[in-house]
């Protein structure tokens, strides 16, 4: 599968982080979509149906946990791996993030290679 025929969406209330993972994306020429908060990022998922999904942990009303959780009781959308954002300890978020169905971790802040990087690796991409 080509770059160009890959769609990621990223959830992430701090629009910062999210420029930052949307523009290393579109650089390497995956199709981005982008949601503020947890219950867009469930609409957004059910709309686009992405092969991958950034998902923030720490957001207000809905958090990662409860919108991957949603995204993950759709039949079409469960298989879909999801890489979690954390600005906390690996020990706080860690074994959660993989109990809900996260297929990763990526700890705040983070640099562009590691997003390329974990990107191959949860798409099974060289």
């Amino acid at each position: 599968m080509s770059p160009n025929e890959v769609k990621i969406l990223i959830v992430d209330d701090d629009i910062a982080v999210a420029g930052l993972i949307e523009t290393v994306l579109i650089k390497e020429g995956y199709q981005v979509f982008t949601a503020n908060d947890g219950s867009s990022g469930v609409k957004k998922a059910g709309e686009v149906k992405p092969d991958l999904i950034f998902m923030d942990i720490t957001m207000p009303e809905m958090d990662g946990y409860e919108a991957t959780s949603e995204i993950k009781s759709d039949e079409q959308l469960k298989s879909i791996p999801v890489i979690y954002l954390s600005g906390r300890s690996a020990d706080e978020d860690g074994g959660k993030a993989f109990a809900t169905g996260g297929a990763t971790f990526l700890m705040k802040p983070f640099m562009p290679q590691q997003i390329r990087d974990i990107v191959r690796l949860a798409l099974g991409v060289e």
